[in-house]
């Protein structure tokens, strides 16, 4: 980010409550891959074929079991098909099934026709046909769900929009009724949290995907056009064919830090984590009724946050965060969390605590932090992962930085630079 802001007006303290605000938007919205162009496949399914030991890419024209002339192409629609990602999420579902000895519950794999694909960092979900029935195929780095393509959708009473999947990493898989073309997707979790997306369905099965990132046993969905008030409530999908750990990873969740990592993300009603059981635990801040865990798996790091829930007395309620990076992200990083205690939780006033949380490079064991108040902070780093809490008389502005150098157990500077202190 640049420093060279001439023209525009001076800096001002930014309120708690707003910044926590437009970090929340900022979560809901910058999590979604960005796509750069349209691709349209009415009849046309990319197929992998393995010849000679090569894979070579090829197109196959298949009926699909509609009738009339192809729809016309919707401007809005942005939904795309990654033969790739496909080819290696379905063969992961087929090993599955065939693992799972139910080969006779789904038609053979060469009749499987994927549709289009959504990634969501370690999430993947396929909408895909299996002999003309909708299916869909999600995958993570440890576990594969596949939906029944025997089952008949959960359809809301007195339409065709209906679930056929909804997943515990919260995606969402479904058919919408063509005569609510335009519609929107709710989820609201127990303690009120919601998120809203617009559905982009198939032109040739109306099949659509969503992702709420939020626990199914405490999650509502609702389905309707924005200010139409025509929301309705979606059934819950009828179970999945299968969902099973098929690469399993073991992590530690017997420690200390292993226990709180294992039970925020359990507690954690939004930002549900693929995978969560695969995080390793990293440092541990508690103070003043305020908890923070990291985790890591692989290049992916995690913040998880447990406070007290003054809406609900007597109860606490916990946050995770994903670290949104790209396949090879920056050596150091500023990792996003909430202020705890915030206006927006009710707490009492100079009750707030602010988390400073960063990914590191996974060889240095000691951090020094510069909040540019005069002195610093040491603290130890775990696993590339490291976590403060930011002094109470610093200002939190939204466009400051700290000072970072991280070094080595043999006292070798691994890191030295500013990142983000928010």
């Amino acid at each position: 980010m640049s420093d060279d802001l001439r023209g525009l007006p001076p800096r001002r303290a930014m309120p708690d409550d707003v910044r926590d605000r437009l970090r929340a938007e900022v979560r809901a919205g910058v999590g979604k891959p960005r796509r750069t162009r349209q691709v349209w496949y009415v009849a046309a399914a990319a197929v992998v074929v393995l010849a000679a030991g090569a894979v070579v890419a090829t197109h196959v024209i298949r009926q699909q079991p509609v009738a009339g002339p192809p729809p016309a192409p919707d401007p809005g629609n942005r939904l795309t098909l990654d033969a790739k990602v496909a080819t290696t999420a379905l063969d992961r579902c087929w090993a599955a099934v065939r693992a799972a000895g139910k080969t006779d519950r789904v038609p053979p794999r060469e009749e499987w026709v994927p549709l289009f694909t959504e990634v969501f960092g370690a999430d993947t979900a396929v909408a895909t046909t299996a002999a003309g029935k909708p299916m869909f195929c999600e995958t993570t780095d440890t576990t594969v769900t596949l939906s029944d393509p025997g089952a008949t959708p959960a359809y809301v009473p007195g339409t065709r929009t209906g679930l056929l999947l909804q997943s515990a990493t919260g995606m969402v898989g479904g058919v919408l009724d063509p005569a609510a073309s335009g519609a929107f997707l709710d989820s609201r979790t127990a303690s009120g949290d919601n998120m809203t997306q617009a559905i982009s369905v198939s032109p040739v099965t109306h099949q659509f995907i969503g992702e709420t990132r939020s626990d199914p046993a405490r999650t509502t969905l609702t389905v309707g056009k924005p200010m139409a008030g025509d929301s309705k409530t979606l059934p819950a999908a009828p179970p999945a064919l299968l969902s099973v750990v098929d690469r399993p990873v073991t992590a530690d969740r017997t420690s200390p830090a292993g226990r709180a990592l294992g039970e925020c993300l359990a507690a954690a009603e939004m930002e549900v984590i693929p995978d969560a059981a695969a995080y390793a635990p990293g440092p541990v801040l508690e103070a003043d009724g305020y908890r923070v865990v990291l985790g890591r798996h692989g290049e992916r790091v995690v913040v998880c946050a447990t406070q007290p829930d003054r809406k609900r007395p007597g109860t606490t309620k916990s946050n995770s965060y994903f670290d949104f990076t790209g396949p090879q992200p920056s050596p150091a990083r500023t990792l996003i969390v909430d202020t705890l205690g915030g206006t927006e939780s009710e707490a009492e006033q100079g009750k707030a605590r602010r988390p400073y949380t960063a990914a590191l490079p996974t060889t240095a064991t000691e951090a020094t932090i510069d909040f540019g108040i005069g002195t610093s902070v040491q603290v130890g780093v775990v696993d590339g992962m490291v976590a403060t809490w930011v002094p109470r008389n610093i200002h939190l502005d939204p466009l400051a930085k700290v000072h970072v150098q991280a070094r080595d157990a043999q006292g070798k500077v691994v890191y030295d630079g500013s990142l983000m202190l928010l």
